[in-house]
């Protein structure tokens, strides 16, 4: 059987923290809210037993990744078209690096600076391709052998008529238009070149907590800055984390399971990206919540713990 491998605060310990920050950083509204009239006011006589009203066993889970941008290395390639798919491409033109993160296309896009004409290799530039015409043979006239009476014994003599052919125009080709080019003489040439991206280098702290407080930005914040200010249960992997969370917390639910499935994913997907790397071990860390009311007007709050009986931070909307 594995051993409770954390201890989650107790309480009293919780609400005190809470009571001596609150004390320093929101002092009157402390007064107005906890304090007797016309009795001096101190912060001994706030307790926990009558401003706790439930408590909710919970827990967070964070790692941090590195996420590196490099300019693309791919080479670049040449596109050969006709003119009428010239128009219908989608072309760019870079005056400076591209952030990354801001970027919806492709990593490789065609770059109009880049287009160039080329002469058409199937009719060398011309729009048409010439060939012999079939009707006159290549001669330019067309012939037809008459018969020609010459006396009035009706006596024939064969002789040819020749007139100019009306396919090729008398010039003996016929010229239709090229395939290749469509008649514009030109195909076109452009490039297609990686999209010049700025390098840039960001530790990204990822956090999912199961209490899904409004304060996971300024808790995952805070992490990455004081990671070993607060003690939290370390995994190598997602498999033990999964394994071990329940005795090594001591406590398990269901918004805790689906958290730790939310987090392995995420997991998952940062490993496979391959502009991150993850720099951190997996850290569990139980999460306490604290559902409690003022005793003056009954206005209701929360207070969050995350961390170890030894060491934790705390969160309050009051």
């Amino acid at each position: 059987m594995s051993k409770i491998q954390i201890k989650a605060p107790n309480t009293d310990v919780i609400f005190e923290k809470w009571k001596q920050q609150a004390n320093r950083k929101r002092k009157k509204k402390l007064e107005k809210e906890f304090g007797v009239k016309g009795a001096v006011f101190s912060i001994d006589n706030i307790s926990a037993g009558e401003t706790v009203k439930d408590t909710m066993k919970e827990a967070a889970i964070y790692f941090a990744v590195k996420k590196t941008i490099e300019p693309t290395k791919e080479k670049e390639e040449e596109v050969i078209v006709e003119p009428e798919k010239v128009k219908k491409e989608t072309f760019y033109e870079f005056k400076k690096d591209v952030i990354k993160d801001n970027w919806k296309g492709d990593d490789k896009v065609p770059i109009f600076s880049t287009l160039t004409p080329k002469p058409c290799p199937e009719c060398k530039g011309k729009g048409f391709i010439e060939e012999k015409c079939k009707d006159c043979k290549g001669t330019g006239n067309i012939e037809e052998e008459m018969k020609i009476y010459q006396d009035e014994e009706q006596n024939k003599e064969k002789k040819v008529f020749k007139y100019p052919c009306a396919t090729c125009y008398g010039t003996g080709k016929v010229k239709e238009r090229c395939k290749e080019c469509g008649g514009s003489k030109n195909l076109y040439a452009y490039k297609i070149k990686p999209v010049p991206f700025k390098r840039k280098e960001t530790g990204i702290p990822i956090l999912h907590s199961s209490a899904q407080t409004k304060y996971e930005k300024e808790i995952r914040e805070d992490l990455h800055k004081l990671i070993d200010e607060v003690e939290g249960i370390k995994f190598s992997n997602f498999k033990d984390l999964d394994k071990k969370a329940e005795p090594s917390l001591g406590y398990y639910n269901k918004n805790i399971k689906k958290t730790t499935k939310e987090a392995g994913k995420d997991y998952d997907k940062y490993e496979k990206d391959k502009d991150t790397k993850i720099v951190s071990q997996i850290y569990l860390f139980p999460m306490i919540q604290l559902f409690c009311e003022t005793k003056n007007k009954a206005k209701s709050f929360e207070i969050y713990a995350l961390g170890s009986d030894k060491n934790f931070m705390i969160y309050s909307n009051f």
